[in-house]
């Protein structure tokens, strides 16, 4: 009788040549990660925190577990991040992200009805090292001051993203495991500055807000 085939095993190298074995079917389960793509991207991670992150790949559930005294939550989200392990971050540092968008409205004496022209803004907050793991370059930081010792605990509400589409932001948010549980309005609010003689300009305030999914995290067994 033919035995089941063997898996291809994948060897990761890490800094000062530790080694992790694993199999390639392990490391599909993140196929956009660098540990897919770039065999050569943990040449100066510490094995230690990349095998919680392999192993965490290895169960059926992707679930981080670690001892309860591990300490070193902001070095594995960091890694995570680097890798391109998305969910994993979300486990080690996670966050509720909401966004809120500025959007024109207008009345004109011709056509009354309210008409819709834009999105004028999309303003993210929400902890940083999570807002930057999911927007990555659609992200403008230059309104944030930033700066601070504490980095990976750091939260901001000064973000904005560099493009005003809505919903590339809600796909933005889905793909790396958010769903959108609240929304609220503010009424319109008049621009006279803005407004002829013909149509007038309102701003429309929405918020909506987006925590993750249920974290993975779990305490190793004792």
């Amino acid at each position: 009788m033919l035995g089941e085939p063997q898996q291809e095993i994948a060897q990761i190298i890490c800094a000062h040549g530790a080694t992790i074995s694993t199999t390639r079917a392990t490391l599909q389960r993140a196929p956009r990660s660098l540990l897919t793509t770039s065999p050569d991207s943990t040449s100066d991670s510490d094995d230690k925190i990349v095998r919680i992150l392999v192993e965490a790949l290895r169960r059926h559930d992707m679930s981080i577990i670690v001892s309860e005294s591990f300490d070193q939550w902001a070095r594995l989200a960091a890694e995570a991040k680097r890798l391109g392990l998305i969910s994993f971050v979300e486990a080690a540092c996670p966050s509720t992200i909401s966004i809120s968008c500025h959007a024109a409205l207008s009345t004109g004496r011709i056509n009354p009805e309210v008409t819709f022209r834009k999105v004028l803004r999309i303003v993210v907050s929400g902890k940083v090292i999570m807002c930057r793991a999911v927007f990555g370059d659609s992200l403008n930081e230059c309104r944030d001051g930033g700066g601070t010792d504490f980095e990976m605990d750091r939260y901001t509400s000064r973000f904005f993203l560099k493009h005003s589409n809505l919903e590339k932001a809600f796909d933005q948010l889905a793909s790396s495991g958010y769903r959108l549980i609240h929304s609220n309005t503010f009424a319109p609010s008049q621009m006279p500055k803005h407004a002829s003689k013909d149509d007038s300009q309102f701003i429309h305030h929405s918020q909506f807000l987006c925590p993750p999914t249920d974290t993975t995290t779990q305490p190793a067994s004792s």
